[in-house]
């Protein structure tokens, strides 16, 4: 279970992670009992079921929150350039748990699941340590090849309204501006 952003270039999820830093798959299923973490799929051959490759859920010392980023083409960034959180630490017990402040009690049957248990709050911050912010970026990005373009449309019209006759006072007028001011900005070029 993981979230995507509006614009689509950004997929959220959950992994365990482990003292030696391997981290679990965001995969479940496939027969995997509840108390295992899948780390890999060997895949097989045609016809044959894959392989899971799997550590006991005991041994999780916490999440990250990962991040499938697409550039604005929609293409895969490399791996290393993909945003992850802090760890979020398993704590022991139910009553130490914080999952705003990173501290998250699971069972080792619910170790997998934890993105599910807990998912308005870790998408959450997904969002507002990533997701949010890039967005808004992506939006400031957007905005700027608009006006861009917006402003070859208005060198063009302009020089359009030159060619029909128009006066500078007349483009000046039309572009809210002097005509001293229209003339600097479009008159020599």
């Amino acid at each position: 279970m993981g979230w995507v952003d509006e614009a689509g270039l950004h997929e959220g999820y959950v992994v365990p992670e482990f003292a030696d830093g391997q981290r679990g798959s965001a995969v479940t299923g496939g027969g995997v009992p509840a108390d295992q973490v899948i780390i890999d799929i060997a895949h097989a051959a045609s016809g044959e079921p894959d392989v899971h490759l799997t550590r006991p859920a005991a041994e999780a010392i916490g999440w990250r929150v990962m991040c499938d980023c697409r550039d604005q083409a929609g293409n895969l960034m490399p791996t290393e350039k993909r945003w992850m959180s802090e760890l979020l630490v398993r704590v022991p017990s139910k009553a130490l748990e914080d999952v705003p402040s990173g501290r998250i009690y699971a069972t080792d049957n619910d170790v997998a699941y934890v993105s599910e248990i807990h998912d308005e709050a870790i998408c959450g911050l997904w969002r507002s340590q990533h997701a949010d912010e890039k967005d808004a970026l992506a939006s400031i990005s957007a905005t700027r090849d608009q006006l861009a373009n917006l402003e070859q449309q208005l060198t063009t019209a302009v020089a359009h309204a030159r060619a029909q006759g128009a006066s500078w006072e007349a483009i000046g007028r039309a572009a809210g501006m002097s005509r001293q001011s229209a003339h600097e900005r479009w008159g020599r070029g």
